[in-house]
């Protein structure tokens, strides 16, 4: 960075022989003067365009508190005093006699080193102020010393007493370096001043407000949002106390207890803020806090916004921690989820329904190297084929009849450096499998009625509950697509192969109706009694449904009959049997006919067996309610048709 010019003053005690050293755009000289004549040059001087003053050390105590910018003070050297005693020695042919070195005791000069190289005797003497000066010269020892040496205050004193005196004579190596040497100086100042500029324009587009304070609450510094946030102005702010001017005392308790404060609410001109402060610490010290200032009604917004994202599907929630489980077989598939999570590889999840797929998807993603992107879920069973792949993929203007204006982006592109869970992939019709395997090979999409292709860096989570092997040899789904996606595979066992967390689940699922801990786990007991030997065929969503209706019938519990069973299951068992005390039905009688017939006709007779108990059938056989209730109706409605006349309508 090229140095800019700046004035400087130079304010001597002594003569300056030759100037040519010094640049004369750059400096103003005054030369020979002492402590009575600092106020008067002062006066001359414009600090407007004065940068720095260069000074000797005898008048630099008067102009320091007088001058707005750096003063830097240079030193007479031995050989400045050497010369000046020199030139009296063969000047003023002044042998075998006594001198009296005369400085201000800021000169660092010992009069033992001057010895070897003069013929005079030299004594040394310091003052501090003119009255010290005064008080040393009227000493009657000093009417024994030939010449008196010192700078232009002591020689004027001096002579005004009859001495014989000489100013000391500065040569202008000793000068120039001081010059040298405020230069740099002047140039780290604009390294400073620049870093400061660029500090402040990084303060001022903080949307927050900063305010920085020193040790007693002062404010010394503030951004642009700060004073916009305080309705006030930089002369208003700067220099106030933060406690007075913000009426809020708790400030100091981080100035006097090193402490620091989050998320302080504090009211101001009717607008509420949330403050955090932090002290400052320089050497173990606290020399300050630095506090920010945030809207209220900015975090409400953000909030809102949010929950606005989550609404629409775009946040993960979920975590491995959140996966309720103690069966080792749950706990060797989180640990094998968790090493598939590091990777950005497809990931297949296969399960029945309720199994927790897409609590195990969430949590793949927020344990992956694309936690911080989208998280886009779609279920592909719920949209139809067109609607699903505008979805999917996206759109352009006037692809089909009442598309958006401009386009729509699909959730492919939405999904960007995230990641995308396609539920019930077994449903994808197969006009939209071969597009799909084009998006994982080729990481592109391409817009419905569009003709660029738009690049995707997605992670992709599918989920079936369906076998997805015995689709592809029905030709119902594409092998390349099902290898593709099939390059790491979960399988989520069903509720009924992990019998251990069944337990667990109803805790935590009780514990969401705030019971406390003893009255939690009483109802769990009482529910394990209820259901005992269940299959579970709805596996944990379905729990989660038994449990809820329990707590809210809870108070039926001890009057427990049929119709409050039937509420929990939408059944009416007549008992509710462990698995191990099913009896045997013993021989049951089916007409030989096709498959259908046969197993229709089993469902029927193993349901009139068990006393009507669909639930206890079902358990007999292995299958799930739902398939005993489907069965039966369908059997009752041919039935039903079978007994109509010919002749009815």
């Amino acid at each position: 960075m090229q140095s800019k010019k700046r004035k400087v003053a130079i304010i001597w005690s002594g003569t300056i022989k030759d100037t040519s050293v010094l640049d004369a755009d750059e400096v103003v000289i005054f030369q020979d003067i002492g402590v009575d004549d600092v106020n008067t040059v002062l006066g001359h001087l414009d600090f407007g365009n004065i940068s720095a003053v260069i000074c000797a050390p005898g008048i630099a105590a008067e102009i320091r508190p007088l001058i707005p910018v750096p003063l830097i003070v240079s030193y007479p050297t031995y050989i400045d005093i050497l010369e000046t005693i020199q030139y009296a020695e063969l000047a003023l042919k002044i042998t075998n006699q006594k001198f009296a070195l005369v400085l201000h005791e800021q000169n660092r000069i010992h009069e033992d080193r001057l010895a070897y190289f003069v013929h005079n005797a030299v004594d040394l003497y310091h003052y501090r102020t003119k009255s010290d000066l005064r008080g040393l010269l009227a000493r009657e020892a000093f009417r024994e010393y030939a010449l008196i040496i010192g700078g232009p205050t002591a020689v004027r004193m001096a002579k005004f007493m009859n001495f014989n005196a000489v100013q000391i004579i500065y040569r202008e190596e000793a000068l120039q370096s001081a010059y040298e040497k405020t230069r740099e100086l002047l140039n780290l100042m604009d390294k400073e001043i620049l870093n400061m500029g660029r500090l402040r324009t990084v303060l001022d587009i903080i949307p927050d407000g900063i305010i920085e304070t020193d040790v007693n609450g002062v404010i010394r510094m503030c951004n642009r949002n700060a004073l916009s946030m305080l309705g006030l102005s930089g002369d208003q702010v700067l220099g106030a106390d933060i406690c007075d001017l913000t009426s809020d005392n708790s400030w100091m308790a981080v100035l006097q207890g090193d402490v620091s404060q989050v998320d302080q609410l504090i009211t101001y001109k009717h607008n509420k803020f949330f403050s955090t402060r932090q002290p400052i610490i320089d050497g173990g010290k606290t020399v300050g806090l630095v506090g920010i200032l945030q809207k209220a009604s900015k975090i409400q917004g953000m909030e809102s916004k949010f929950r606005f994202q989550q609404n629409k599907g775009m946040v993960a929630t979920y975590s491995f921690d959140d996966v309720v489980s103690e069966s080792p077989v749950m706990q060797e598939i989180i640990e094998r989820a968790k090493i598939y999570a590091q990777y950005d590889t497809t990931i297949l999840l296969e399960g029945e329904t309720g199994t927790g797929k897409e609590i195990f998807a969430q949590s793949i993603h927020n344990a992956g190297s694309k936690k911080h992107g989208p998280f886009v879920a779609i279920n592909c069973a719920t949209l139809t084929e067109t609607l699903l792949e505008s979805e999917l993929m996206g759109y352009d203007e006037g692809a089909f009849t009442g598309a958006r204006r401009g386009g729509k982006p699909g959730l492919f592109e939405r999904a960007h450096k995230g990641t995308i869970f396609l539920d019930e992939i077994n449903q994808l019709p197969p006009s939209l499998q071969g597009k799909l395997l084009r998006v994982i090979q080729e990481k592109s999409v391409m817009h419905v009625g569009g003709d660029s292709v738009i690049p995707v860096d997605v992670r992709i989570i599918a989920a079936t509950n369906e076998n997805l092997k015995k689709k592809v040899a029905d030709q119902t789904l594409r092998s390349d697509l099902y290898y593709r996606r099939n390059v790491l595979s979960i399988v989520l066992p069903p509720l009924r192969e992990r019998r251990e967390d069944i337990e667990k689940l109803m805790l935590f699922f009780v514990q969401r109706f705030d019971d406390g801990a003893g009255s939690a786990n009483r109802h769990v007991q009482t529910m394990l009694k209820l259901v005992e030997g269940y299959t579970w065929p709805g596996n944990i969503r379905e729990l989660q449904n038994f449990v809820e209706r329990y707590m809210i019938l809870r108070d039926r519990v001890d009057h427990l009959d049929k119709h409050f069973f039937q509420e929990l299951f939408n059944e009416a068992p007549a008992s509710t049997p462990k698995s191990a005390d099913v009896d045997a039905p013993g021989i049951l009688t089916v007409r030989i006919g096709n498959l259908e017939n046969m197993t229709t006709s089993l469902i029927r007779e193993m349901v009139r067996h068990c006393g009507g108990n669909k639930s206890r059938a079902a358990l007999m056989l292995d299958v799930s309610r739902n398939t005993i209730h489907q069965r039966l109706r369908s059997d009752a409605a041919i039935d039903g048709a079978r007994a109509k006349p010919d002749f009815c309508p």
